[in-house]
């Protein structure tokens, strides 16, 4: 997007200047800060509008990937669909469609292995997005084998990027904190959604995710296109997981707190100070799992932290 030479010339003479669009390489206009959610099936009925506000991208989860490249009839039910397209429309937010996930990946393996099932497969996906009002989609395979899956998962993003970037659609991809998807994955992606959190406990500290974002540099993936994933849920020692809802339920737990009943979380503070290591490190921005488990109540939600450092604290125009 260039601004007309008229604007140019009436900048020049009355001394000010005009913020410019941050463009990915396909040259589509971005947010210059990303605040991306994933909000799973499970949890659409419930969503308000009102409580997603600070998203900049919805992340719909999900779509298991069919082994043959041709999505069901009805990949998602319609009263999911209307209720997708009605908080996209109110607070004004990029709508993304997730195909995988943990205990959904099983059939890339078999989709991406070979040349016409993947371009069946990024092609009614395309046309899904077209005639649903999604604006791009996010890939996530938990996780390729080998060097043969991961080269096929190389083939299928770069195929996708083929066909939605032209059509004005983001590829986006979520990657394990652990594993490098490559130069031609960060080459063909707009974004990788981090999913800087599951590690050791306690999981998810401020220093971990530092490190995880230097490591995906050092791989080659420009920091522009890396989102920091942040955590809304806890884990023990023993890896059980509890939602961030559950832990505050019953404690009237200061912003600072990182630790409920033997559970490692990320608390107010924490996330925070991840959103600013985020700017800091000029990343595209910060992703969230899961933005159901946020809890409702103003003084102890997180997603309305970051609607407050992060300026998007009130309704968007609508589309």
């Amino acid at each position: 997007m260039q601004m007309p030479f008229r604007w140019h010339l009436l900048a020049l003479i009355l001394g000010v200047s005009f913020p410019f669009p941050v463009h990915a390489d396909n040259g589509k206009e971005q947010d210059q800060f990303v605040v991306a959610g994933y909000l799973p099936h499970y949890r659409v009925t419930a969503a308000t509008p009102q409580s997603l506000k600070p998203l900049t991208d919805l992340i719909y989860f999900g779509l298991t990937p069919p082994a043959g490249g041709s999505l069901a009839g009805e990949p998602i039910a319609p009263a999911i669909l209307q209720k997708l397209q009605e908080i996209k429309r109110i607070n004004g937010c990029r709508l993304l469609l997730c195909v995988g996930g943990w205990n959904r990946s099983e059939g890339f393996a078999e989709v991406t292995l070979r040349e016409e099932p993947r371009k069946q497969l990024v092609r009614e996906l395309l046309k899904f997005c077209r005639d649903n009002e999604f604006d791009g989609i996010d890939f996530d395979w938990e996780h390729p084998q080998g060097p043969g899956e991961l080269a096929s998962y190389q083939a299928l993003l770069t195929e996708a990027r083929k066909s939605f970037n032209p059509a004005g659609l983001l590829v986006t991809v979520a990657q394990a904190s652990w594993q490098d998807l490559g130069t031609p994955a960060y080459r063909a992606v707009d974004r990788i959604h981090l999913m800087s959190y599951d590690h050791d406990y306690p999981q998810a500290t401020l220093e971990k995710s530092q490190r995880d974002v230097e490591r995906v540099i050092r791989w080659g993936c420009p920091p522009r296109k890396v989102t920091l994933g942040v955590p809304f849920y806890g884990r023990s020692k023993g890896r059980e997981a509890r939602s961030y809802r559950q832990l505050v339920a019953s404690h009237r737990s200061p912003s600072s707190n990182d630790e409920i009943d033997g559970y490692a979380f990320n608390g107010a503070s924490t996330i925070i100070q991840k959103l600013r290591h985020a700017r800091q490190k000029n990343l595209a921005g910060i992703m969230i799992w899961e933005t159901g488990q946020d809890d409702p109540r103003e003084e102890f939600s997180l997603l309305k932290a970051i609607g407050r450092q992060s300026g998007r604290d009130s309704h968007a125009s609508p589309r």
